[in-house]
């Protein structure tokens, strides 16, 4: 029987590359395999497939360092990638990159099939992105947020080939002459110690017993949670736009972290005269000063009063101009009248109905950069808002940091 199509199936775990061979093989797939990036590239220098499998997180080469050399020099191959780390920001990249699909390990048979018999029939298309885009995505370790240069700088390269997925050595603990299986780190006996082969990776890296810190932490009742206060600029305490109507946008665009502005008295004692206007009034005196071009002007889309203004707050101290829309009606309108260069977008609002509102977005301003800002953050919604042309996905709740650098990012691409 003639082949659907040849495979190419890269993890550094061959028990996986050997399961999704004989999944596919009942498929009448044809399916090789690479235990690593560069053994991949070796043989796509010698042979041509119809799809590849990747995983992510793998010694040297990770999967999306791979996936953007694939895309360069063979950009018509499909791929798919798949991990045991899923997340929502490698997902992005992932699709953004070039992926097709993202599937989390473990997967099913049905799953995996599924998955590949979409791209196979063009059921899934790339995401439309610039290379300029591509080429800016950070590809730092999924897994490993360090350089791996610069940790093999100090503690040698042998350390840095002992880091597996957890990012920890295994290391070797001393035997206890008190008894079997008793770990130096806990000072007690552990099944799991035993199960790991009389190692502790944790313990071992933070000095700690894992064990009792996770029963002190159960002791200790509800875990402190993220104060939502502090997301506001408290060093800024006052409305921005009482102050805009008095002093003009440029005297706050002008603003640093303790409130003061340098800007010149004379132009100061201009705006100064101005009349106290309406907030709504000021609201579009400020975007008719930016003017439909501004290079940075922000919507924020979002329902809850309290994340939509923390947001303008954040980014308003950074001469950001920025305007906001409560529900979808206003959302239309304002992306209809104004040509943002920066949208912010919850995705889960009364009346909106899936990705419609993304959708309807990218419509009217396809050149508008798309930042999703969402308190029901999943794997399936990061994946769908980066086909449809979102470039960063934020999970709240967010540090004021995270939101200047998803923003700052977005803009850059804008320019």
């Amino acid at each position: 029987m003639e082949t659907k199509g040849r495979i190419l199936v890269i993890d550094d775990e061959r028990s996986i590359c050997e399961n999704v061979e004989k999944i596919l093989a009942k498929n009448n797939f044809e399916v090789q395999k690479a235990v690593s990036a560069d053994d991949a590239l070796d043989k796509m220098a010698h042979e041509s497939f119809s799809l590849l499998i990747s995983d992510i997180v793998m010694p040297g080469k990770n999967g999306l360092e791979l996936l953007r050399l694939v895309k360069k020099q063979w950009p018509i191959t499909k791929v798919i990638m798949m991990t045991a780390y899923a997340s929502t920001d490698t997902a992005m990249k992932a699709i953004r990159l070039g992926a097709l699909d993202y599937v989390a390990k473990p997967f099913t048979p049905d799953e995996l099939r599924s998955s590949v018999d979409k791209a196979l029939s063009g059921e899934l298309t790339e995401a439309t992105v610039s290379e300029r885009e591509r080429e800016t995505i950070e590809l730092i370790d999924a897994d490993m947020p360090f350089d791996r240069e610069e940790v093999a700088k100090v503690t040698g390269p042998e350390y840095v080939d002992m880091l597996g997925p957890s990012d920890m050595p295994v290391v070797q603990m001393p035997a206890a002459a008190a008894g079997e299986n008793l770990c130096m780190v806990g000072q007690m006996v552990c099944d799991i110690f035993k199960k790991l082969g009389a190692t502790c990776k944790a313990g071992a890296k933070s000095k700690e017993c894992p064990q009792k810190k996770a029963k002190a932490k159960k002791g200790t009742g509800a875990e402190k949670r993220l104060d939502t206060r502090m997301l506001i600029g408290i060093d800024l305490p006052f409305n921005y736009e009482e102050v805009a109507a008095v002093t003009g946008p440029e005297y706050i665009m002008n603003l640093h972290h303790d409130g003061v502005a340098f800007i010149p008295y004379e132009e100061l004692k201009k705006t100064a005269s101005m009349p106290v206007l309406k907030e709504k009034e000021t609201e579009v005196l400020l975007l008719k000063r930016a003017g439909d071009h501004a290079p940075r002007s922000v919507l924020v889309i979002d329902d809850e009063a309290a994340v939509n203004n923390n947001i303008r707050k954040i980014l308003a101290k950074k001469g950001y101009m920025v305007d906001q829309a409560f529900g979808k009606g206003e959302a239309i309108e304002k992306i209809t009248q104004s040509d943002y260069r920066l949208v912010l977008l919850d995705l889960k609002m009364p009346g909106v109905k899936g990705l419609e509102l993304l959708k309807a977005i990218r419509d009217i301003r396809p050149n508008a950069m798309l930042v999703i800002i969402t308190g029901y953050a999943s794997i399936e919604s990061a994946v769908e808002s980066a086909r449809m042309g979102a470039v960063d996905f934020l999970a709240k709740p967010f540090t004021p940091d995270e939101i200047r650098h998803a923003a700052e990012n977005a803009i850059r691409l804008a320019a």
